[in-house]
């Protein structure tokens, strides 16, 4: 006999009630959806956004007549100067001016040319400081970064108690070893959002630099990089921004740290690269932090769901995303934490991203139940975390309520148990 799962509680408005009236609705149609999975919810975007429908065609066009027909002739037709672009339309996203944002490489790579490049302007400090909250791979990179660097180099990574960022913490590392404080702007685990300008200035006042990993952030949270006065930021492209699988990076540089040196110097980064000279100077901006050919196929793609965010606008975005998480934590509380979940992101709306983290001891099992039995996909994040993504510019409120009730479906059931043995490589 199949479990059945309650309806939300009575004093939430309906669903479909809020559905109707959401400004963003129209917005879910410009995406692609699976017609082979009815009833089909999709809470990863926070990983991997949805395919917009403009990529689709964008791709065609890209692909079928600019390489098949235009051939190199498309260099001079708008590839060239692709990375710049772009990076100037992400500008009027997080706060930047012209000429401070340009498309690179992946998250990684950018965050160890910034990362570098801080440390050489501040030849006199030997710490970099960060988080336990922040991306494993984002301390992996400063690591090396301060290898690089000198063997005096450290990395001091400041503890938290796993779901609000250590500020006291910061506040007590910080001293005049500090060269550079390195965070994600919202946390991959709990979703816990810094105050950007708070942190700039609490480090600024210690004379470090700051560089922002912006990547669960950009598309979802107001960013304000110019106000907040930061000084390098980088991010991926392929979360709300919907750039599409391992589509490039973007990194931010400060129009004030003209003394910063791309630690990775190459032609695309020059101030003239077809001028093929071994001594060519720098490029101006953020562009003298290019390094080599851009990825043109993958690059373009990004235009497409950079253009919806845009249109849709932040104010709006970030308060459909608010008010989406804020249903999920009255429903979570409501049916979810008898059955052995817990909360495990900030409750504070202005603390908080665009996903929500629950805890359960069989976290993974659940996880796989949900995508196999029920087509609800979260992800999970070792050892026992369930992340929730709400990308405003496709998920429904609808979609919260389904979510919740086929949880407490696939737990009733025992869905865990039959499950427990999964262990897909992505999880």
């Amino acid at each position: 006999m199949a479990v059945s799962a309650p309806g939300p509680p009575p004093d939430l408005r309906p669903a479909d009630e809020l559905d109707a009236a959401d400004p963003l609705a129209g917005f879910r149609d410009e995406f692609v959806h699976a017609d082979d999975e009815p009833g089909f919810v999709y809470l990863d975007g926070n990983s991997l956004g949805r395919l917009p429908r403009r990529a689709v065609a964008l791709a065609s066009e890209v692909v079928e007549r600019q390489w098949g027909h235009r051939l190199i002739r498309s260099w001079n037709e708008g590839w060239f100067d692709l990375p710049i672009r772009l990076g100037d339309r992400l500008a009027g996203l997080v706060g930047a001016g012209p000429g401070e944002v340009v498309l690179a490489e992946n998250t990684s790579v950018c965050l160890y040319k910034a990362a570098v490049a801080a440390l050489g302007v501040r030849p006199d400090r030997t710490r970099i400081l960060t988080d336990d909250l922040n991306f494993p791979s984002d301390v992996q990179v400063l690591r090396a970064a301060a290898r690089a660097a000198g063997p005096e180099h450290e990395v001091v990574v400041v503890g938290s108690d796993g779901v609000h960022g250590p500020l006291d913490g910061l506040r007590a590392a910080l001293d005049d070893r500090t060269a550079l404080v390195s965070l994600s702007h919202v946390a991959y685990r709990s979703g816990w959002s810094w105050d950007l300008g708070d942190v700039t200035g609490m480090a600024h006042d210690a004379g470090a630099l700051v560089l922002w990993d912006l990547s669960h952030s950009v598309g979802a949270v107001p960013i304000d990089l110019g106000a907040a006065r930061a000084d390098l930021a980088v991010g991926c492209t392929y979360k709300y921004l919907n750039g599409g699988p391992g589509s490039p990076a973007f990194l931010y540089v400060s129009a004030d740290l003209p003394e910063l040196t791309n630690p990775v110097a190459g032609w695309y980064g020059s101030d003239d690269p077809f001028d093929f000279d071994f001594n060519a100077d720098r490029a101006a901006g953020a562009t003298r932090f290019l390094t080599g050919t851009p990825p043109v196929l993958s690059a373009a793609l990004v235009g497409p769901g950079l253009d919806l965010v845009l249109e849709a606008g932040m104010d709006r975005l970030r308060a459909k995303s608010v008010a989406l998480t804020e249903r999920f934590l009255v429903l979570a509380d409501e049916y979810l934490v008898e059955r052995g979940f817990e909360v495990r992101s900030p409750r504070d709306a202005d603390r908080r991203g665009s996903h929500v983290a629950l805890a359960h001891p069989e976290a993974r099992a659940v996880g796989q139940a949900l995508i196999h039995e029920e087509s609800v996909v979260p992800d999970h994040r070792p050892p026992d975390l369930l992340r929730f993504g709400f990308a405003p510019l496709y998920i429904r409120f609808a979609d919260v309520d389904e979510a919740v009730a086929r949880m407490v479906r696939v737990v009733d059931s025992g869905g865990a148990d039959r499950w427990r043995e999964a262990a897909p490589v992505v999880p």
